[in-house]
């Protein structure tokens, strides 16, 4: 589990096809202390586990089908990824929960500038809509961020100054994919709604009134 506030930066180091499925180096930009082979680290939102650790260097194994799902399909040397190691018991959560496991690819289609903020905005697949609501929250590339608004499949999120400082989406040009994970609270809602049937969804005050209620 993470909390989409990204803690580092990483570079792809090396890209090694194996057998349908690709090995990725990365460089960290800041030292990771206690960082160890087995260790879940969120890579530009998607979950991987370390399967060697370096000095300042990770490695990490992406299967086929999350690199047919994702962004990282699409990485090349040299590039920069949003890093988040997974949380701790106890830690503060100043994001919100964030699995890893990533819904769908946005396409970023506008980049509005003003003064030192810039504003975001998404085209979010269709089978994700149900889960974007304004002043909701949603991971882009593992970047914990609130829904300005939506229009039809688009949506907008804010970024400040710090948060341009501190990711990759600084380095993001309008026709970029992206990582999207919808909020982990959204979900599990929608999930309660369709379990509760029809026609109690149906109830209203109105009608239990005219029932005697």
């Amino acid at each position: 589990m993470f909390s989409g506030i990204v803690q580092n930066r990483g570079i792809v180091r090396r890209r090694i096809p194996q057998n349908g499925q690709v090995r990725f180096s990365f460089r960290l930009e800041k030292p990771e202390k206690g960082l160890r082979i087995g260790e879940s680290i969120a890579v530009d939102g998607v979950c991987l586990t370390a399967a060697k650790i370096g000095s300042r260097t990770f490695e990490a194994d992406v299967i086929r089908e999350t690199l047919e799902a994702t962004t990282l399909r699409r990485l090349k040397m040299g590039e920069r990824v949003n890093l988040e190691r997974a949380l701790k018991f106890g830690d503060r959560l100043s994001g919100h929960f964030v699995t890893g496991h990533v819904d769908a690819q946005g396409i970023l289609r506008k980049i509005r500038k003003k003064g030192a903020n810039r504003t975001f905005f998404i085209e979010a697949p269709k089978d994700i809509l149900k889960f974007i609501a304004r002043k909701g929250s949603i991971a882009v590339d593992g970047v914990s961020l609130t829904i300005q608004d939506r229009f039809g499949r688009i949506f907008s999120v804010g970024l400040v100054p710090h948060t341009l400082s501190a990711t990759s989406l600084r380095l993001k040009k309008i026709g970029d994919p992206v990582n999207l994970e919808a909020d982990l609270m959204a979900r599990y809602l929608d999930l309660l709604n369709s379990a509760v049937p029809r026609d109690f969804r149906r109830l209203q005050i109105s009608t239990l009134k005219k029932r005697g209620f």
